[in-house]
């Protein structure tokens, strides 16, 4: 059965689970909101309340945060603490008095469970190993058997940086999208260049859900018709029934922040740095682009992901409040702000998230992030931007654009963001 999803459409001799995004309408999106095309066969989205799994799930606008001060000392995480606000979150979460009973509302005997972590941001603003440990245990306390637990993340190089397959229980497995980052980001099988034998660690990604949108990086062929997609990962078109995102509190210099949502998109598929092209390629223009604000929502919409997305924990354990997303820029700070986020919305998640963020950079005598880049600065007559700042906004109009395509809520009025502190 073919799964395609984007411009051009393939047609399916049983079946067409078509749902795209028009050229047109994206080119126009951050103006006039999202418009979906659909096919003749129309796909399932979740209505609000509805207790369907899938995004935005069974409790949009419900964000659960759970503070405790002796999670994180000098960086170091505290298991034990993270495993009693994880037990409080998804019990405040679902509502229910028992964690098992939390566990087994998402997950059951059979499911094939994924759990998608962030190594981008080592050593320190990651997906805390304790974290995933602790998201295992409960699985296999919900039933769920450990051979159908699969970690992954994008890249494998990043992913063993991290140490994350030495830290997992036996006959949990692990994998990635693709071996490592590459400038083009066009091969489906993710294997890397000139490879003599397949790295069965390396999925790669399904060349019939894609997501097309009108828009390619300098650095592809104008005539490679690739450059205009961006596929899922096998591992959740194939190989997971559900999986858990576990994202992180972080600022990013192109998409503002980077939340649930970019680990819904720029995680799960290939060819992402079209969304965002930076100075270099640029330096005689002036200019760049960033596509960030239709990229992510488009894709994060893609069926496979929107349905299988059922639970969010957004690691706040460790933050990022500027220099995002990885220690390589000069400006990367964190900040011990010592909280784990429970919600199936990703976009009640993320406008919590963001807000929280411009919360830490004005008391560091910060600017909020949407005016960082380059054109409101100018706008504005801030100060001289860092260095690391390259692109021409980097408001987070993802988080709003999303929530016009179904994804969650984002109107703070309807958001309930419950705070429990331990300790």
């Amino acid at each position: 059965m073919k799964r395609s999803c984007g411009s051009p459409c393939r047609r399916s001799g049983m079946l067409d689970r078509r749902l795209f995004l028009g050229g047109a309408a994206l080119a126009s999106a951050g103006a006039a909101g999202y418009a979906y095309l659909r096919s003749k066969h129309k796909l399932r989205q979740t209505a609000p309340g509805s207790g369907a799994l899938g995004l935005p799930g069974p409790f949009p606008g419900r964000v659960i945060e759970v503070h405790h001060p002796g999670s994180v000392h000098k960086l170091h995480r505290n298991r034990e603490a993270i495993a009693q606000m994880v037990r409080t979150g998804m019990c405040r979460l679902v509502g229910c008095q028992e964690p098992v009973e939390a566990w087994r509302f998402f997950f059951h005997r059979g499911d094939r469970v994924g759990i998608k972590v962030v190594p981008v941001g080592k050593p320190h603003s990651i997906s805390s190993i304790e974290l995933v440990q602790e998201v295992i245990a409960c699985l296999l306390q919900a039933g769920v058997r450990p051979n159908d637990i699969l970690v992954f993340d994008r890249y494998k190089q990043d992913f063993l940086a991290c140490g994350y397959p030495y830290f997992l229980p036996d006959r949990v497995h692990w994998e990635c999208a693709s071996s490592r980052y590459d400038e083009h980001q066009l091969r489906l099988d993710g294997q890397p260049h000139g490879a003599l034998w397949r790295d069965h660690r390396v999925a790669g990604y399904d060349p019939d859900v894609y997501r097309w949108l009108p828009y390619a990086a300098p650095v592809h062929d104008p005539k490679d018709d690739r450059r205009f997609r961006s596929h899922v990962t096998t591992i959740v078109t194939r190989k997971v029934d559900k999986f858990i995102s576990i994202p992180v509190l972080k600022d990013h210099r192109s998409a503002g922040v980077t939340l649930s949502l970019k680990n819904l998109s720029h995680g799960l598929v290939n060819n992402v740095a079209r969304s965002h092209i930076g100075h270099s390629y640029y330096t005689h223009a002036g200019h760049t682009l960033n596509q960030c604000g239709t990229f992510i929502p488009a894709v994060a919409s893609l069926e496979p992901i929107r349905r299988k997305a059922v639970l969010q924990i957004l690691d706040g354990l460790v933050g990022t409040y500027e220099g995002g997303p990885g220690n390589w820029n000069p400006t990367f700070s964190v900040w011990e702000y010592r909280s784990l986020f429970f919600a199936t919305d990703p976009v009640a998640l993320d406008h919590v998230g963001w807000r929280i963020i411009d919360q830490k950079r004005r008391q560091e005598g910060l600017p909020p992030v949407e005016q960082m880049g380059l054109d409101a600065h100018a706008r504005l007559d801030q100060r001289p931007l860092p260095p690391t700042e390259q692109f021409h906004i980097r408001q987070p109009q993802h988080v709003p654009l999303a929530a016009l395509a179904g994804l969650g809520v984002f109107d703070l009025k309807q958001i309930d963001h419950q705070r429990i502190d331990l300790g």
